[in-house]
């Protein structure tokens, strides 16, 4: 798992009722990459305790990768970032 900070405002989405719908998450917001989805173009990241899919690109773009300082880290899991 990795954590970045949104530089932008993310467009993500949310699985509700069996369904999916589109919401968004604020510009400053902290979330955690928990790593690739099925669909490999998304992301599964957590933001407030709830999951939601993420295109890739837009995480590498509107997000800056916040490194832990703890020894034996892995590296990150989005393929821009490696």
């Amino acid at each position: 798992m990795m954590r970045c900070r949104l530089n932008a405002p993310l467009m993500v989405l949310a699985f509700r009722d069996n369904h999916q719908a589109a919401t968004t998450i604020p510009a400053g917001q902290t979330i955690e990459v928990l790593g690739l989805a099925q669909d490999d173009r998304f992301s599964v990241i957590r933001s407030d305790g709830e999951e939601f899919l993420a295109f890739e690109t837009d995480l590498t773009e509107r997000g800056a990768l916040m490194l832990q300082k703890a020894a034996g880290v892995d590296r990150p899991i989005l393929r821009r970032w490696a």
